[in-house]
């Protein structure tokens, strides 16, 4: 348990821990990186932005350029057919009390020029600087009138604007040569989001930056990447690259714990094995020394009367025959191993093979104070069956049934017919078996690690040898039993056995 415990703690450190450590800061360095692309691409649409703002005051400084030192009707017609989003003229001393409008059909509401007072004194205070400052005040959804103030004369003059006209004729030209085939820039009027030009038909898609025009307050330019925004892109990408490495650790961790358990099994086999070693050296030395024992009270002539040398006689013969099983499990163990155990199957008559092989327990069972009980159908037809390897089946589970009896010395031997098959039930009223523990009796070299059960000498071989004679056999072996009421073994045998 510690190897095993320092295994885990090893493998932790060198591979679960740095793949842990390693991927939090991939996906802190990725979620850095998406945000700093975001960014840089959030400051890109706001420079593309800005220059159609920019785009656009440079069209409205142009007009006022013009009409900076010439306010004269020539210039205005001049003006007004070269660019016909513009509506009218507006000129007025810095008072505003004289008002001039051409041409004069097209503009009749003076409310927002004489109510634009604070505006103009502000744009005069600018002019004295030496700068000159437009300003737009919104007219109606579909005007705008830009203000400036002239050098000299010092007086006031607007412009009004046809927004839609303006947008569709003048600013659709510069969106569309940004756009390309890269962006869709549109244009919507703020007070009802209505679009009033776009440079694609999709506007189900939100788009990524949206600025107020400058010179049209009322209107908002917006701007998004044609197809899958890069904010949806670098997402996508680091939801991508974080299943990457998610999928990284897994593979590295379930690698770690294949890994621990390859190693653990190993370490236990080896465990086993050693206890193998151990308890076979034990299993071989106490016949040994029995026969050793009585061979030489024999030899010495120190028994006297006849009923004790038969006595003497019957335990070397008995515990010969033991050490003949032991060595015999281990010789098949081996051939189980190498696969090359061959099976001699014949018809044989179960319930006489059982009675044999209780036969050679016999003298033993009487020693031991045992109740034997047997149960054998009286119909139990012929078996096609390899009558050595059934006898060795019985032999080891019979053994273990007298080994771990405990205090509750019993032993029941049954047979029955169910459908086309043959049972043979071996029960003993021993100290039982934990249901944890049933799965893994059957595996080479297992052994339960507590009570009577582990003190008890074996070479954990038996019951392995068991299920694979029975497996050959296309049977199967099944166990009941639990703590301190002892344990049943089920062997199911088919009456027909396929070559």
């Amino acid at each position: 348990m510690n190897n095993t415990r320092k295994i885990f703690i090893a493998l932790f450190l060198i591979v679960v821990l740095p793949a842990l450590f390693y991927s939090v800061y991939e996906i802190s360095a990725l979620n850095e990186s998406e945000e700093m692309i975001s960014q840089i691409y959030q400051r890109q649409l706001d420079a593309i932005l800005f220059s159609v703002n920019q785009y656009v005051l440079d069209v409205a400084s142009g007009w006022a350029t013009q009409l900076e030192n010439e306010t004269t009707h020539s210039k205005f017609v001049q003006i007004i057919k070269a660019n016909p989003s513009i509506i009218s003229i507006i000129t007025a001393d810095t008072t505003l009390s004289a008002l001039s409008v051409f041409p004069s059909q097209q503009f009749a509401n003076h409310k927002s020029i004489s109510s634009q007072k604070e505006m103009i004194d502000r744009l005069i205070r600018y002019q004295a600087a030496s700068y000159r400052k437009l300003e737009p005040v919104i007219e109606s959804d579909s005007t705008t009138i830009i203000f400036f103030v002239t050098s000299a004369p010092v007086k006031v003059v607007g412009i009004v604007i046809n927004n839609e006209f303006f947008i569709n004729s003048i600013i659709s030209k510069k969106l569309i040569d940004i756009a390309q085939n890269d962006f869709v820039v549109a244009v919507d009027r703020q007070s009802n989001g209505f679009t009033l030009f776009t440079t694609s038909p999709e506007q189900n898609k939100t788009f990524s930056q949206q600025r107020q025009l400058w010179i049209f307050p009322d209107h908002i330019i917006k701007i998004r990447l044609k197809g899958t925004t890069i904010q949806d892109a670098a997402q996508e990408r680091f939801n991508r690259n974080v299943l990457l490495i998610i999928g990284m650790d897994i593979v590295l961790i379930l690698g770690a714990w294949f890994v621990f358990r390859t190693i653990s099994r190993e370490m236990e086999l080896i465990a086993m094995k050693s206890d193998f070693v151990s308890n076979v050296s034990h299993e071989l030395r106490t016949p040994l020394s029995l026969i050793r024992m009585f061979a030489e009270t024999l030899e010495m002539g120190r028994v006297k009367t006849e009923k004790k040398k038969k006595e003497y006689y019957t335990t070397i013969v008995h515990e010969t025959d033991r050490l003949t099983r032991l060595i015999n499990n281990i010789l098949n163990f081996s051939r189980m191993e190498s696969n090359t155990r061959r099976y001699n199957f014949r018809p044989v008559l179960l319930n006489k093979l059982i009675s044999s092989v209780l036969t050679i327990y016999s003298y033993q069972l009487e020693k031991l104070s045992f109740t034997l009980q047997t149960e054998l159908s009286d119909h139990l037809p012929e078996i096609s069956v390899d009558e050595e390897a059934i006898a060795e089946a019985l032999h080891n589970l019979i053994d273990n049934a007298i080994k771990y009896s405990g205090e509750n010395k019993y032993l029941r031997i049954a047979t029955s017919v169910i459908q086309n098959s043959i049972i043979v039930e071996v029960e003993d009223h021993g100290i039982g078996i934990s249901i944890e523990h049933h799965s893994k009796i059957f595996e080479k070299f297992y052994r339960v690690s507590h009570g009577l059960v582990h003190t008890a000498k074996g070479s954990g071989l038996g019951l392995a040898i068991v299920q694979h004679i029975v497996h050959s056999h296309n049977g199967t072996i099944s166990i009941i039993s639990e703590p301190h009421h002892g344990s049943k073994f089920i062997i199911t045998l088919p009456l027909i056995q396929s070559k």
